[in-house]
């Protein structure tokens, strides 16, 4: 490399440099970053946290609300600040020892339902803070006669402590807090309670708004980035994405602009960041690689053929993949299709559906008289015997004393969940029982056994006949556009990636683009630290791929 070349790289270390120091330097006790996919925001939260520490100031801590993300934080910032889901970090700070289940506000809601003949939605009235003081009333009781908290509720409930009691609001030498353009109202408000104790810095990108479904809203981070409350600061450089992928990034950002989308979006830069290893990487990978009329069927396939060319026997360490598909219920046959081509190293835990009578027998194994598993189980068993309005007068029964579920519940469905609940408590001990037993576990759980066993068998087969080629064990993570945030990965494959599936809806059914729409494929875009895959079912490009501009793409 030349001088020339040197000072090339030095003149972008020093600008980016320059940006991380706007931020460390400032003594402002509100800090807003704009912080684009890859751009170093992990970075820059272990310096923050790494001034303070040399100040004196141990105490810091970070927020976000996907545990994922949170995991990564947690090695990131070893030992330089304790890492937190805000749902937890609430539970922390409620009296008690408060316990959380998931779901619990759907299942009030339910029994609201049941007893005033009227859907409601709480999640909707925590995250938007609606004032309905009656509806409140109903679900503080539910709540304590369950005995459990959700995450939104326990938010909720330690915005209402700080409300009455504003003493009991702690303080830290630094809040950081990431993703915050996926907060909703409810989770701002918490901030801003805490923020009147200590300094705050908050990083998050309208561009990466998701999670309108728990009611978050970009406009929120516009908002305070316009407030003039908080000092504004930027992190343009990406230094995880190839200059291909910020190109079409970029020609994306302008078509949306062009045809009047994305009129609230926040004014920031998103610029590559040459290295030696990323220049690189940008020449060896110049286009993003994309491919129509790619089936279910033949996406294994398609994904096999690539990575057996991508494997390279000299290296030490195999390239990692990410798979994004299009919809959750296109994962499990994708990962069974890819097993059978004789992958071995798959994490698609994400297509799992939620077994609700396995997590209301899991509540009573841990407590026989607890009344949420009770209220889980019984629910699930007398719904399977087509007896539902038997179980919604029970619900009734139970708001109008108070009483223990485990006492209403008729004699004979209380003896079959004791009797399930001990076969369970068997099987955990790894204690014999009988075939009959099994069955009754499996049929109670809605477990087909026959099926399962005949799939471990086809797999068995299927993985014998294969040869044992190294690039099978290349790790692979599936999950979807949503599940893919905070993700990033050698290669990524985005999969059913059609029209169809991309758009949104509008109330005539109608497939139509929206802000939330383009925003779902740049987070799929920039995913991949060296290549991009995109392969569409349909015999045209999906209009976002139009957008990339023909440069930045090449179909294969």
């Amino acid at each position: 490399m030349d001088n020339n070349d040197k000072n090339g790289y030095l003149e972008h270390e020093i600008d980016r440099k320059k940006h991380t120091d706007a931020v460390l330097n400032s003594i402002s006790n509100k800090r807003i970053i704009v912080a684009g996919p890859g751009t170093g925001k992990s970075f820059l939260f272990q310096e923050v946290c790494k001034k303070n520490i040399k100040q004196g100031k141990n105490k810091n801590i970070t927020l976000s609300f996907i545990n994922e993300l949170v995991d990564d934080l947690s090695k990131d910032l070893h030992s330089l600040s304790e890492v937190k889901t805000l749902h937890s970090f609430a539970l922390g700070l409620i009296p008690g020892e408060p316990k959380i289940f998931l779901d619990l506000s759907d299942i009030i809601g339910n029994d609201y339902e049941i007893i005033n003949n009227e859907k409601i939605d709480y999640n909707n009235i925590f995250c938007n803070l609606i004032d309905d003081s009656l509806k409140l009333e109903f679900y503080s009781k539910r709540r304590r006669y369950y005995n459990f908290f959700s995450p939104n509720c326990s938010i909720y409930t330690l915005t209402k402590i700080f409300e009455e009691q504003d003493l009991s609001i702690p303080a830290y030498s630094q809040i950081l807090v990431d993703e915050f353009q996926d907060f909703n109202k409810l989770e701002s408000k918490l901030l801003d309670f805490l923020s009147k104790k200590s300094p705050i810095l908050i990083a998050g990108d309208d561009d990466q708004s998701l999670y309108s479904f728990k009611y978050a809203n970009p406009t929120d981070i516009r908002t305070k980035h316009a407030s003039g409350e908080y000092e504004q600061f930027q992190l343009p450089f990406c230094s995880r994405c190839t200059e291909v992928t910020i190109n079409a990034f970029d020609s994306i950002v302008d078509q949306s602009r062009k045809f009047g989308f994305l009129k609230d979006r926040m004014p920031k830069e998103y610029r590559y960041f040459p290295t030696i290893e990323k220049d690189k990487a940008s020449s060896e990978n110049q286009k993003i690689l994309i491919k129509k009329e790619v089936y279910q069927n033949v996406v294994a396939y398609n994904i096999d053929q690539e990575i057996k060319k991508i494997f390279d026997p000299r290296s030490k360490t195999l390239p990692s993949v990410l798979i994004i598909c299009s919809l959750k219920q296109q994962i499990g046959e994708l990962e069974k299709n890819l097993r059978k081509k004789g992958y071995r190293n798959i994490d698609a835990s994400q297509k799992f559906e939620k077994n609700q009578i396995i997590d209301g027998f899991n509540l009573l194994l841990k407590n026989s008289k607890c009344n949420l598993g009770w209220r889980i189980t019984s629910e699930q068993i007398y719904s399977q015997q087509g007896r539902g309005n038997e179980f919604k007068e029970i619900i009734k029964k139970s708001y109008a004393t108070n009483e223990p579920l485990f006492n209403i519940v008729d004699a004979e469905e209380k003896k079959f969940i004791k009797r399930v609940l001990a076969l369970l408590r068997k099987i955990k001990a790894n204690t014999a029982i009988s075939n009959d037993e099994y069955k009754e576990v499996f049929d109670c759980l809605r477990f087909d056994q026959n099926q399962i066993t005949l799939n471990k068998l086809l797999d068995e087969l299927e993985q014998n006949q294969k040869q044992k080629n190294i690039y099978k064990d290349t790790p692979i993570k599936i999950t979807t556009i949503l599940g893919s945030k905070g993700l990033t990965r050698d290669y990524s494959f985005l999969v059913n990636f059609d029209n169809k599936y991309l758009l949104d809806k509008d109330e005539n059914r109608k497939m139509v683009i929206t802000d939330g729409s383009i925003c779902r494929f740049l987070v799929a875009l920039t995913r991949a630290r060296l290549r991009t895959y995109i392969y569409t079912s349909e015999s045209k490009f999906p209009t976002f791929v139009n957008w990339i501009g023909n440069e930045f793409y090449e179909e294969i």
